[in-house]
């Protein structure tokens, strides 16, 4: 075997690797499970900065700090959370310490990346249309913390205790935080969606029957 098949083997083998398995590769200097790392959670941190900052290129700044923080912490990354837990953690400092240097509220963006979801048919593409405007709308109203748990939640499927976690607040005020913002959402976005579920009813069994709404 060549090295270029030695090679070809160690990628494929680290793509197989969960994030943690990765994280304790890279904290003791594995810079190739770093970059597999990297590829991984790029686009979910991008994500979610577009939605707390204004503008795609600070978003893309903000995001490419979190990951220079994280190679540099990884060696005193203790895994009392989980890899990906902890990057939103640092993702979420960012975007305070940016409003914070500003001054000002994290309200509006320039792009809205749109939940996951079934293709809708060509009969329901208009209505789809405005409802995905109306929710970015709408979302853009809503307290920071309200918005970053309902975005932690609903999109990238955190438990109520990561999002706890990244915005250091207790689980019973992020349970607090989305049944607002769900109730605020539900209201606001009944006309676009009358009588059908909307994203703010979405319900994750993954809670083991710790309700949140």
């Amino acid at each position: 075997m060549g090295p270029s098949d030695s090679a070809h083997r160690q990628s494929l083998d680290l793509s197989e690797l969960g994030d943690d398995e990765l994280a304790g590769a890279a904290a003791v200097g594995d810079t190739e499970a770093f970059d597999v790392l990297v590829r991984r959670v790029t686009p979910g941190l991008l994500r979610y900065m577009l939605r707390m900052v204004d503008g795609q290129q600070t978003a893309e700044d903000l995001t490419q700090e979190t990951l220079l923080d994280a190679w540099k912490g990884l060696p005193d990354f203790a895994f009392r959370s989980s890899f990906r837990t902890w990057m939103f953690t640092i993702a979420h400092r960012k975007a305070a310490d940016h409003h914070r240097r500003r001054r000002d509220v994290p309200f509006d963006d320039e792009r809205f990346a749109e939940l996951e979801a079934a293709g809708p048919l060509p009969s329901d593409m208009a209505e789809r249309s405005l409802l995905i405007d109306a929710l970015r709308a709408e979302l853009d109203n809503l307290p920071a913390n309200s918005r970053a748990a309902w975005w932690l939640k609903e999109v990238e499927g955190l438990t109520l205790e990561e999002i706890g976690q990244v915005l250091r607040i207790t689980t019973g005020s992020v349970r607090g935080h989305l049944q607002r913002s769900r109730k605020f959402l539900l209201t606001r976005l009944a006309p676009w969606n009358p009588g059908k579920p909307t994203p703010t009813t979405i319900v994750d069994d993954r809670e083991g029957g710790d309700s949140d709404a």
